[in-house]
């Protein structure tokens, strides 16, 4: 025949419906089909090598036990040293309850129904996960085709679906109180420009927090803005900030990478860590570990969030419950060599 052959190159060929293909193979026995006919589109679909799609166990009202993980490409969301735990905890929950994994990126600009990826377009799925930044317009299109959405680490917040999140104001708070009870008063925060990311805006909050709470002021000429979250981003900041701000004896920041770019400028322009400056970072993602010192750090509960996530889908997919709450995983601090008392 030449191409992929479909279901309904079966139906034609058996002289049967679509449906009738289905139902014969998917065993449905709620059916009254002859046996005659079972026998014919068995041996037909056999004989022109037909295997059953997703699609054809939609027809057959049986779920397709397929899970979509949608991303935007630029974004490096398998190679992220935070994201890639993320994964590991879908995949390991998915296997678990014996779903399948699609994964499909978008482009940088979502413009409706023409984008959304093919798994969503021929509902080869039965709930999607959607990892960082998403466009609501894409959210509203995926749940107009009567698939549950749970969303992970999202930005911008989309009302209506269910979201797991980290406990980023609670775990800056963790991390400053932590300094100010080694003794560090002068405590700037090292972030990315506001607007980006709404767990940014929580970790400052955090920071602000912890600060007055313990009587300190806050200071927003010791807030500086990276342009990036990452190892360089942090670096160059640093540095600049570093000189500037002779007084200041702590960073907190944004997350481990920045933090890991802290330490490189500290030791570039002669501030040793942790004697004379302890440096604190937000994710433990592994390289936390291996840095020089290894960095003191807030720990999410990263491969949780994945595997709680695909939990949430399935309760959707079962129950068919409205999912639209804020489930936030927990945080705690892990004390490492790049923290201790000022001067020490």
């Amino acid at each position: 025949m030449g191409g992929h052959v479909t279901i309904k190159d079966v139906a034609k060929k058996a002289g049967v419906s679509i449906t009738t293909v289905s139902f014969v193979l998917n065993n449905r026995t709620d059916v009254a089909i002859s046996e005659e006919v079972k026998k014919r589109v068995t041996k037909i679909a056999r004989d022109m090598d037909y295997h059953p799609s997703a699609m054809a166990a939609g027809l057959a009202g049986k779920r397709t036990r397929n899970l979509g993980v949608i991303f935007y490409m630029e974004d490096s969301i398998i190679s992220n040293q935070f994201y890639s735990f993320v994964i590991e905890g879908i995949v390991k929950e998915t296997i678990e309850k014996g779903f399948n994994l699609f994964f499909s990126y978008l482009e940088s600009t979502y413009n409706g129904y023409q984008d959304l990826p093919k798994i969503i377009r021929e509902k080869n799925v039965d709930g999607v996960l959607l990892i960082g930044r998403c466009d609501p317009r894409l959210v509203t299109d995926i749940k107009e085709r009567r698939i549950p959405v749970v969303g992970i680490d999202l930005f911008p917040t989309v009302k209506g679906i269910e979201t797991i999140q980290v406990e980023n104001k609670l775990g800056a708070i963790y991390a400053v109180e932590h300094l100010i009870k080694l003794g560090h008063k002068n405590i700037g925060f090292i972030t990315i420009k506001s607007g980006v990311h709404p767990s940014i805006a929580e970790r400052l909050d955090g920071y602000r927090t912890a600060l007055i709470k313990n009587n300190l002021s806050y200071n927003k000429d010791l807030v500086f803005d990276c342009q990036t979250q990452t190892f360089l981003g942090g670096y160059e900041k640093a540095k600049e900030a570093l000189q500037k701000n002779k007084k200041m004896t702590a960073l907190f920041c944004v997350n481990d990478e920045v933090a890991a770019g802290v330490l490189r400028a500290a030791h570039e322009v002669g501030r040793d860590v942790p004697k004379n400056l302890s440096v604190v970072g937000f994710d433990n993602i592994t390289m936390s570990n291996y840095t020089d010192p290894p960095l003191t750090t807030i720990s999410v509960a990263k491969e949780y969030m994945g595997k709680l996530a695909v939990s949430r889908i399935l309760e959707a997919i079962d129950n068919k419950e409205k999912l639209a709450q804020v489930r936030e995983v927990p945080v705690q601090l892990v004390y490492r060599n790049s923290t201790d008392k000022p001067g020490n």
